[in-house]
């Protein structure tokens, strides 16, 4: 519509699971991930974020870091930024912005699940528990700002309308705003449509409740917002528990590493190697020795870390 995003380099590269790009700002991002792993949380690990919990001085530092990102887009004039993770994060941002305006976007949890569910493996009750904690978030730290909801099924249906209804609201903010063409609203684009059928099944009460909420735009108007489900609350709980028992398992793996690695390392254990790897020779022995199975085991272990951290 007009609005500064940032610099090509600024923005969050295209994949296999968004062709378009997210047009999410790297610093907001790393800034954002770096508030969520100081509270020893991440984007997927909310069950217990409490931001009252930054101290002072880290909470300078995140602010400080914050007014650098907003000034370098404040030189570009009216700008926007996108990052899942201001749902959660917003009150940081929210005292730092001089005139903000909040466009909340809604997708179906189901179709959110299952994004999850096919880029990071999550089950769909965990996705959907995230959406819940995610979207009460979202609508509680922006009470108060000029704000805008957004359902992803009516820009798809109607683009024309919806992005009109945006332009309207946005406008008095930035005059220069202009109207996209409707055609940059590419349903192809969505790979997780809505299923009503399959919704009843995977929604708990409370997440219908919620959505009810919002799909006949009574969420923006509440006195009060409902607590996170208790249901969601204990799958949340779950994943965080499972986390920290990877971290435990890898700390074992590492440990157990450093001590294969200095048995391998001594004398007694190389002369009996050059032993055995004559015999493999002679006999033609083809199994991997102790040394190469653990580096086979090491770089399974990296991948499986990297997989898991995405």
């Amino acid at each position: 519509m007009g609005l500064w995003a940032g610099e090509e380099r600024d923005l969050t590269s295209a994949d296999e699971h968004n062709e378009a790009g997210y047009w999410e700002h790297r610093g907001v991002s790393a800034l954002d991930n770096a508030i969520l792993e100081s509270l020893g949380a991440r984007w997927s690990d909310v069950a217990h974020l409490d931001l009252s919990r930054l101290s002072g001085d880290s909470l300078e530092r995140f602010r400080h870091r914050a007014r650098d990102i907003i000034g370098e887009l404040d030189r570009h004039g009216s700008w926007v930024i996108k990052d899942p993770r201001l749902s959660v994060l917003f009150p940081i941002w929210r005292e730092l912005l001089a005139n903000p305006f909040c466009i909340l976007m809604h997708r179906d949890p189901l179709a959110v699940a299952r994004s999850l569910a096919a880029r990071n493996g999550f089950p769909i009750p965990f996705g959907i528990a995230l959406w819940e904690k995610y979207t009460l978030a979202a609508l509680a730290s922006t009470r108060g700002v000029p704000r805008l909801l957004v359902r992803l099924p009516e820009l798809l249906a109607q683009p024309e309308a919806v992005l009109r209804q945006i332009h309207e609201r946005l406008v008095s903010y930035e005059p220069e705003l202009r109207i996209p063409p409707a055609t940059e609203i590419d349903p192809a684009l969505v790979h997780h449509s809505r299923d009503r059928e399959q919704e009843r099944r995977y929604l708990t009460p409370p997440q219908a409740e919620l959505l009810e909420l919002i799909e006949n735009g009574s969420a923006l108007d509440l006195d009060s917002l409902p607590p996170l489900s208790e249901g969601a609350q204990e799958l949340l709980n779950g994943f965080e528990n499972m986390l920290a028992n990877r971290r435990l398992l890898l700390g074992w793996i590492e440990e157990l590493d450093l001590l294969i690695t200095g048995i391998l390392g001594s004398r007694t254990w190389k002369a009996g190697r050059a032993i055995t790897s004559a015999m493999r020779r002679i006999l033609g022995g083809a199994k991997p020795d102790v040394s190469e199975r653990r580096d086979q085991l090491r770089d399974e272990v990296r991948h499986w870390r990297q997989e898991t951290d995405k």
